[in-house]
């Protein structure tokens, strides 16, 4: 186990997975990857559909990522042939294994309530204020990142769902303590290495690429020179909020509608409850006469009580509305302050219940709710009304499939044409996620280019909604070499250059290992730099991980290795010592849980690995296979 965890610890892949799995997507609109498909497939897993649009936003989600992680190390990696496929085939294995975890999760069973993705959004940070939730700010924050809200919820959901398929795995794992103390010494461990590098740039200065060499490296990556497919679309936007500008609501109507609906503006009457929970019916029967002639009830939780939550806490319960109380609650029927049930049966057993205090229902005067109930029967007649509109403009969209102008004039507003733009450039008001799959991957196109019809109604929440028709489509199309061939000359260099690069770097390390490095270095024209210290927990780019994976050398000698950082460089590691780290007691209960979370996750790759072998994936885009 401890060899396997040495080999994952900085996998990128898994950091990557984790990313994904855990909260990623909550403000980069992820969340819809497995809910929908449009005609131009990208890959197939068991049935379920990866669309191109779906494929591309994860491309391009993962390259801001490594933008933002590699900073100025980026533009080399994402110029060269070799870092465009990594992160290619990272999006698609991404996509790939979350559709696998979600048909494992549903063979499992495992699911995620209403209830569960309510309390989690509210639980959101992001969506806070003052440590509470704040509904504008999570409807201002979506609408800021155009995410859907039904399809942030779906997200959600199905985050919830992974989340209990990892914990149930990591919850199977158990940790001895001799693994745990390796573990934590690697986790803490220290290396005081010397680097060398050999830059890319001396290489790239001598090379040259001939016509040859720039035609067939053209030939060979030809999916690297494709211009995407581009449309241009005219749409009509419907705004709700232009309308609730004009609505008005007298206090009167107002006051119709609290006395007609007061139990809206009543606040729900409370009980506190406190519960003693026994093994079986005997025990219950022996609590309860003992409570009959006067023992106290606390006292008898912290002695007898089986649920060790409710002990720590007295027995008690808290407070619950009245009416939404566990049918073995309401079943003991308790209507008086310090009444105590008959043994009821619940799942792990006998409960006894006491009725500690009771908070009843409390009415808000009018004058206290007027204010927000003029603004929610404002916003109420404006989502009906904005409905209806809705109506009477997807009407006139449907009855003139040619134009439209007709439905524009029945909304009352404006028809915009957009210019050409691709998945890269959509206008930012179409820059949505159901809008962007109905152009790119719905209906509105098909083989002979745009079919000249008005999109169905597209609403977004209550108070935006939208018609769309094509214009112009210009399928995706290879770039012929004399409109890129600046970029293959640079590539073919590159190329070349990297190999060579690649090559004396090998010839230094083979010298370095065989005693013969000075001589060598010093013919290179490079030297090793002054030692360094680096520790294990900073272990975050390439060659830090290369450092970390390198054995531990022998007593007096030294260790060699190299890596290298795609298209920049070849970094030359002469490792001189390792020291374990020596964790506190503190350190140690953390390593713990990290530890556990490790194997958990190395189960989770097994299981992921033997549902890949077992599944049916078919990857249509060439680009990807």
């Amino acid at each position: 186990m401890m060899d396997n965890i040495r080999s994952t610890a900085n996998n990128p892949f898994i950091k990557i997975l984790l990313a994904v799995i855990i909260l990623s997507f909550v403000l980069t609109g992820v969340g819809g990857y497995l809910f929908s498909s449009g005609v131009n497939d990208a890959a197939e897993v068991n049935g379920y559909k990866i669309s191109r649009s779906q494929l591309e936003q994860a491309y391009q989600q993962r390259r801001a990522q490594l933008q933002q992680d590699m900073g100025e190390n980026f533009a080399a990696l994402a110029s060269s042939e070799e870092g465009q496929k990594l992160i290619r085939q990272q999006s698609l294995d991404l996509l790939i294994n979350q559709a696998l975890l979600d048909q494992f999760a549903q063979n499992l069973g495992i699911s995620a309530g209403d209830q569960q993705i309510r309390d989690a959004i509210f639980a959101l940070p992001y969506f806070q204020t003052d440590g509470k939730f704040d509904n504008k700010k999570y409807v201002d924050l979506l609408k800021g990142n155009n995410i859907d809200a039904d399809a942030f919820a779906e997200g959600i959901r199905q985050n919830l769902i992974n989340q209990q398929v990892r914990f149930s795995i990591q919850g199977t794992d158990f940790a001895l303590d001799s693994e745990v103390k390796e573990f934590a010494g690697l986790m803490l461990q220290s290396r005081n290495v010397r680097l060398a590098s050999l830059d890319i740039q001396p290489f790239l200065e001598k090379e040259t690429a001939s016509d040859d060499e720039v035609k067939a490296f053209y030939e060979q990556n030809n999916q690297m020179f494709i211009a995407p497919e581009q449309f241009k679309v005219s749409y009509i936007q419907l705004n709700a909020q232009k309308d609730l500008n004009g609505i008005n609501i007298t206090d009167d109507e107002a006051k119709a509608y609290y006395d007609s609906n007061i139990d809206e503006f009543t606040a729900a009457g409370q009980k506190q409850y406190s519960i003693l929970v026994l093994a079986d019916e005997a025990a219950a029967k022996a609590a309860a006469e003992e409570l009959k002639k006067g023992a106290d009830f606390v006292t008898l939780v912290k002695e007898k009580s089986i649920d060790t939550f409710s002990a720590k806490q007295n027995g008690s319960l808290g407070w619950i509305t009245i009416g939404q109380e566990l049918p073995e609650l309401a079943k003991a029927s308790l209507t008086e302050k310090g009444q105590i049930s008959a043994p009821v049966k619940i799942s792990n057993g006998y409960a006894i219940f006491r009725l500690d205090d009771i908070k009843q229902s409390v009415v808000k005067p009018f004058d206290e709710v007027k204010t927000d109930l003029l603004a929610k029967m404002r916003e109420n007649k404006a989502i009906d009304d904005f409905f209806a509109l809705q109506q009477k403009v997807s009407q006139a969209a449907s009855n003139d499939n040619d134009t439209l102008a007709p439905a524009a004039k029945a909304g009352n507003v404006t028809v915009v044409d957009t210019d050409w733009f691709d998945e890269n450039t959509v206008p930012a008001p179409l820059n949505n996620e159901k809008l962007t799959q109905l152009i790119f991957g719905g209906s509105l196109v098909d083989e002979n280019g745009p079919t000249g019809m008005n999109s169905d109604m597209v609403t977004l929440g209550n108070d935006s909604a939208f018609v769309v028709r094509v214009e112009g489509y210009k399928p995706s199309a290879s770039l012929p070499l004399d409109k890129v061939r600046d970029q293959v000359v640079m590539l073919v260099k590159q190329q070349k250059a990297s190999q060579a690069m690649n090559a004396q770097a090998q010839k230094l390390l083979a010298a370095l290992k065989e005693g013969k490095g000075e001589e060598a270095l010093k013919a290179a024209n490079i030297s090793f730099g002054n030692e360094e210290s680096m520790a294990h927990s900073s272990a975050t780019d390439v060659v830090q991980t290369a450092i970390f994976a390198m054995p531990k050398p022998a007593e007096g000698k030294k260790e060699y290795s190299m890596t290298n950082v795609p298209g920049t460089k070849v970094v030359l590691i002469q490792l001189d010592s390792v020291t374990d780290g020596k964790p506190t007691s503190e350190q140690l209960e953390f390593m713990t849980n990290l530890y556990r979370a490790q194997m958990g996750e190395e189960a989770l790759q097994l299981i992921l690995r033997d549902l890949k072998d077992n599944a049916k994936i078919e990857i249509f885009d060439k680009d990807y296979q």
